[in-house]
């Protein structure tokens, strides 16, 4: 199996029809066909339906794919391996919810970047960063969703969770409140792919209490615009903005708290850059307000017992 006829394979599976695969690999049409027939007939599976100019997967394509696109990347693994002299000429790209980059990684690379290979960010949601670190090529994830098993993997901190308010609110000036409070007030609240939303959902459960009115939001700076404009406390983990004031939100007394994490496939050409870097990028983000290191005691500790007091 040559990887010039993978590389056809997963050129057409994207594009949905060889025409536009060819056309996008400066490839005749007919060729990539005849390549793609020839791997099939090595592979003894069918792996587009072609019907009227399109092709489409198959499900022994749509297995086929993950494959296809995991020995791309290793050949492109191998081909910067071979060419890389020193760290300071590696380029890392880290998958990060926008938040994140934002506030910690931006800022970490204006003060620490000169010590590290160039480090590049592509956005996405938590819930999907390390899918997306496989579907891109990337070199490692940052997120609130615990990553695959095999990856390595480093919990870098802990991230508060607060009720983001305007002036004028009820809850605008206190230093924290509680979940039972809390939900007596309209809340704009991350959709159920987001981790702390996630902690809040399981917080509202242990308080016995019921969900107030919500609105539900994709992007957590457009529920801190909601916020702001008036529509209830946003439930995030993010720097204030807008003119917003944060709230800590607190059951029995403890706040509610995220954790973050960094993995990277533990085979990676770059495992140990990788390592350093995320081992430099954990040490300094206690410098970020409301984040701590997940080896240190904070004052405000996870909640790891979710349960009403009366019932410990």
């Amino acid at each position: 199996m040559e990887l010039r006829v993978v590389k056809y394979f997963l050129a057409v599976s994207d594009a949905g029809s060889i025409t536009e695969g060819a056309r996008r690999l400066h490839v005749s049409q007919p060729s990539v066909s005849r390549q793609l027939h020839a791997l099939e007939r090595e592979l003894g599976v069918v792996l587009f339906e072609r019907a009227q100019g399109a092709a489409r997967l198959t499900h022994a394509g749509r297995r086929f794919r993950e494959l296809a696109r995991d020995l791309v990347r290793r050949e492109a693994m191998a081909r910067e391996f071979v060419g890389i002299a020193e760290v300071s000429e590696l380029h890392l790209t880290v998958i990060a919810p926008f938040a994140t980059i934002l506030r910690t990684i931006a800022p970490f690379t204006a003060a620490r970047g000169g010590r590290h290979p160039i480090v590049d960010t592509v956005e996405e949601r938590p819930a999907l960063v390390f899918e997306r670190v496989l579907e891109a090529e990337a070199d490692l994830g940052i997120s609130t969703v615990a990553p695959p098993a095999s990856w390595s993997t480093r919990k870098l901190a802990s991230v508060g969770v607060a009720a983001h308010v305007p002036p004028g609110h009820p809850l605008h000036g206190r230093h924290d409140v509680e979940v039972a409070e809390l939900v007596r007030t309209p809340l704009v609240l991350m959709d159920r792919t987001n981790y702390a939303r996630t902690v809040f959902d399981d917080a509202v459960a242990a308080a016995q209490v019921d969900t107030p009115p919500m609105i539900e939001m994709h992007s957590s700076f457009t529920a801190q615009a909601h916020a702001a404009a008036g529509r209830g406390a946003a439930v995030l983990t993010n720097e204030p903005v807008f003119g917003l004031h944060p709230v800590r939100i607190m059951l029995n007394g403890r706040q509610l708290r995220v954790q973050l994490f960094a993995a990277w496939e533990a085979g990676h050409y770059a495992r140990d850059a990788i390592a350093d870097w995320v081992e430099d990028f954990g040490r300094w983000l206690p410098n970020v307000p409301d984040i701590a290191r997940v080896d240190d005691p904070p004052l405000d500790a996870p909640a790891a017992d979710l349960r009403p007091a009366h019932d410990r």
